[in-house]
């Protein structure tokens, strides 16, 4: 519990920070949505453009881009893969920084075993990622009522957003999950930050290319950020396959950092 604690109080800042960015930002975004919309943006020519790539990018639906849904749903993936990279942070920085600061003596100190160790930092930052993300989607919400275009279905617009929450946290938690099968494997949070960055890109440039051909379309699931895409959420509803499988590589990395943490080499 001690440990609980000390990891909480660790990241209270970067927490308070993330999301305040992340809330300033959204709110940023969205209320641009009424200029936008009376520019006529679900009008823009992109006939030129091929299906597969409108796709990909999630433009293939201009038309809505006249509804709040539409809008949030095309604006708000970036800060999905942004919130994608701050779990993955998290977990990256866990295990590997106590022994690249040498805290891991104080820990050799206390009546802890390693097990204790993973799974208090587990709790801990899973904890802190879902206080930003039930935050951030309180935020998300608040705004994107006042700026709905009138005659919007505030019950429809609570579903997507609940359904957004669930897809975003399941999210979230895997890139977490993953990020502490790396930290296991790290003795230096030094490249944890690059590590994170490139965790997050290469899984969605997956997502990316798995939409742009049938033929590559396995490479969906192998993106996390497409579990919660807020554009087929709003639209489809959850995609309970893409869900599964990224509980099973959360589960998969929880189990394999426990195993390789205990019998990992640890420097003092």
């Amino acid at each position: 519990m001690t440990l609980f604690r000390l990891e909480c109080k660790t990241h209270t800042k970067t927490l308070l920070i993330w999301t305040i960015v992340v809330a300033l930002l959204t709110l940023g975004l969205v209320s641009l949505f009424p200029a936008m919309k009376d520019m006529g943006l679900q009008q823009m020519d992109l006939k030129s453009m091929p299906k597969e790539m409108l796709k990909a990018f999630n433009l293939s639906d201009m038309a809505a881009f006249a509804t709040i849904k539409g809008y949030f749903g095309y604006e708000f993936q970036y800060v999905m893969i942004a919130t994608g990279i701050f779990a993955a942070m998290l977990g990256t920085n866990a295990l590997s920084r106590e022994e690249s600061e040498g805290t891991i003596t104080y820990l050799y100190a206390q009546p802890i075993s390693r097990a204790s160790i993973v799974s208090s930092k587990m709790l801990a930052n899973a904890l802190i990622y879902s206080l930003y993300w039930v935050v951030s989607m309180v935020v998300a919400f608040l705004v994107c009522l006042i700026f709905k275009e009138s005659g919007a279905s505030v019950s429809d617009l609570f579903k997507g957003f609940s359904q957004l929450t669930f897809t975003g946290w399941i999210m979230g938690l895997t890139f977490l999950g993953v990020g502490f099968l790396l930290s296991s494997l790290l003795s230096s949070n030094k490249s944890a930050t690059s590590l994170s960055l490139g965790l997050v890109f290469l899984t969605f440039i997956l997502g990316v290319v798995g939409k742009l051909k049938d033929t590559f379309k396995t490479l969906v699931y192998f993106s996390p950020v497409d579990t919660a895409l807020p554009s087929a959420i709003f639209k489809s509803g959850i995609q309970w396959n893409y869900v599964w499988t990224d509980l099973i590589v959360l589960v998969l990395s929880v189990l394999l950092t426990f195993w390789i943490y205990r019998r990992k080499d640890l420097k003092a």
